[in-house]
């Protein structure tokens, strides 16, 4: 059984190997910082912003490593305007099989 320290040590590695994220917007990849990083009990949630002045349709959302992969992906079909900003979260649930 995983025990707390171990969800501990996990989450831990997985948040000191983020580096940032990336949308595509209208086809073209933009850059933004990780908005928050949270852990809870058993699972790690990672926010992530875009601000007001991306405008466009929003066709993927992805995480960054330090190393250069993408960690977490996910597609979407969003037509985001200058409104308002778009806060996107992605969670990793920590349980053993």
């Amino acid at each position: 059984m995983i025990t707390q320290d171990g969800i501990k040590t996990l989450s831990r590695l997985i948040k000191d190997n983020i580096l940032g994220s990336r949308a595509v917007v209208d086809g073209k990849y933009v850059e933004s910082d990780i908005h928050k990083i949270e852990t809870t009990e058993n699972s790690v949630k990672i926010y992530t912003y875009l601000d007001e002045t991306v405008v466009g349709r929003i066709t993927r959302h992805e995480i960054i490593t330090k190393d250069g992969y993408v960690f977490l992906e996910r597609t979407d079909n969003v037509t985001k305007t200058d409104e308002r900003g778009l806060l996107t979260m992605f969670e990793i649930i920590i349980k053993e099989g």
